[in-house]
This record gives structure tokens, sequence and C-alpha cells, in this order.
């Protein structure tokens, strides 16, 4: 990611941070629409799930300058991701309920840039996560 992106990220990760149940309320329908089979991954009561999906998101943009920190993140969640049974489409629909999610959330700011930024960002993520789940594309 260029510090561009990095910043961009940033900036429009605190302007969702205070509406961030919302954001993750979002997300979770629109993934269980794209990847239904992963339903029976994920608890009943998703209140907990939600706090913890934006909390490793927090935890990952907060870490994009150390790389250390942010290549344990993603690694061990990776390894977690493949033990309750994550396969790689649902990585990718995670992908794209993320960008929907934040564009519904963001509205006219999810500019293209921004977009891009957010894609690069899961793209990078993505594949570590699968590389240390040891899950193929």
């Amino acid at each position: 990611m260029t510090p561009e992106q990095v910043d961009l990220v940033r900036r429009s990760f605190d302007a969702i941070w205070p509406v961030r149940r919302k954001l993750a309320a979002l997300f979770y329908s629109r993934f269980f629409e794209l990847a239904p089979d992963a339903m029976p991954l994920f608890p009943n009561d998703m209140e907990r799930q939600h706090l913890k999906l934006m909390d490793t998101i927090a935890a990952i943009v907060g870490s994009l300058d150390k790389r250390e920190m942010f290549q344990s993140i993603i690694s061990h969640a990776g390894r977690q991701h493949a033990q309750f049974g994550a396969k790689p489409p649902h990585f990718a629909a995670f992908g794209d309920a993320l960008l929907w999610g934040l564009e519904h959330q963001l509205g006219d700011t999810f500019t293209p840039e921004l977009k891009e930024a957010w894609s690069t960002l899961y793209g990078v993520v993505q594949s570590e996560m699968m590389r240390a789940g040891r899950l193929q594309a």
C-alpha cells in the first residue's frame, strides 16, 4: 500500500468507528447473502462477532505502519479462520461484503481512490490469511 492509501484507510476508518455496530450489521447481512454456507461457522448471537470484527479491523488499520505487528495479526487470524472451517470462497465473499458495507456506510465519501485503498488492503490481508491458514484459492 502507498502512504496515501494508508492515510485514506485510516481517515475513513476513523469516520466509521462511531457507527461500527451498524457497519458490522450491514457487513454480516451482505456476507451471509454472498456466502450462506458460512452461516454455520458463526455463533447464533452475532453481537459479540460484530464487535470482534470491528476490533480486528481496528487492529489491522492501527498496525499498517508496524510491519511485524500487522503480519502477526493477520497470520494469527488466518490460522484461526482455517480452524473454524473458512474456505477460500468465504474470503472472496468477505472482501466483497466489506467493500459493499463501507460504500453503504460512507456514501459519497467512498471515492474510487478510497475503494482502491481498501481493496488493496484487503487483498494483502486475504492472501496472507489464506497462506497462514494453508488455504488454496
